[in-house]
């Protein structure tokens, strides 16, 4: 079975930032990276960039930090309880840079980890185990699907480095013209692009974005709900209750009381 330890995600770390371990953790280490950093694999200092994934085995040197701009990283540490050649039959290279074009998913079941383990249920090992394996799973997949049409056209990387940006700060008061404008796009070319590689349009990305913020803070805290429409985006309280309600069929208190009867 894969045992999930602990790990986190958004974690931002001011310049200068490093980690260091001499003897690394009893645990696999998985880091999701989203900013320039640098990291000493296997002895060598190597610079990487946004989108790349590091896998360290359980007692590993771990050393790696801010390279010029604030640290950001997703993080997780698991366990491969009998099952410690499943990374290498799943062909996942340890203390190596994984580019990858599809963070943002890989970050999204990493959330999902992290609320199952904060709400717990009866079946709750066995859904983290299901959880992990898919992400292993899932990784692998990134490493070895062939080239995609899409990666090799204009603005591909770009946007979809904009759209896990989205993903990552729900929060910022994303407005279509901004997004258009940080491309060097028009607003119509933009959008185009933007549904066309992603088969969703960019506001639908922000909804889902503060939703899940929405959601996972509902379930972990007891933030007053004006507060946490502000925390998630929202100018108005009213207008989050109500794109609450749509997406989710309750509201937001009761959505809260629901997930407390879940623990």
């Amino acid at each position: 079975m894969l045992r999930f330890i602990y790990g986190g995600y958004d974690a931002v770390h001011a310049h200068p930032y490093e980690m260091f371990r001499q003897a690394g953790v009893p645990d696999y280490t998985l880091l999701l990276v989203k900013s320039h950093a640098y990291f000493y694999l296997n002895g060598v200092r190597t610079e990487i960039e946004p989108q790349t994934a590091v896998l360290f085995p359980p007692y590993t040197y771990l050393r790696y930090g801010s390279l010029g701009t604030p640290y950001k990283d997703d993080w997780l540490h698991f366990v491969a309880e009998g099952e410690e050649k499943l990374p290498g039959e799943l062909h996942l290279p340890l203390q190596t840079p994984m580019r990858l074009p599809d963070l943002s998913s890989l970050s999204a079941c990493l959330r999902l980890l992290v609320r199952k383990r904060r709400t717990g249920g009866l079946y709750q090992e066995e859904t983290e185990d299901a959880l992990l394996r898919g992400l292993l799973y899932s990784l692998a997949d990134q490493l070895r699907e062939p080239p995609d049409r899409r990666r090799r056209r204009p603005y591909f990387r770009e946007l979809q480095e904009l759209r896990a940006e989205i993903y990552n700060t729900p929060e910022k008061r994303w407005q279509v013209p901004d997004m258009a404008a940080q491309l060097h796009l028009s607003v119509s070319y933009f959008q185009h692009l933007y549904r066309e590689f992603f088969g969703n349009s960019c506001i639908r990305d922000v909804i889902e974005a503060r939703m899940e913020r929405a959601k996972f803070l509902l379930e972990t805290t007891d933030m007053a709900v004006g507060m946490l429409a502000d925390v998630c985006g929202y100018e108005s309280e009213l207008h989050f209750m109500r794109q609450f309600r749509q997406r989710e069929g309750m509201t937001p208190t009761e959505y809260r009381k629901a997930a407390s009867l879940r623990r």
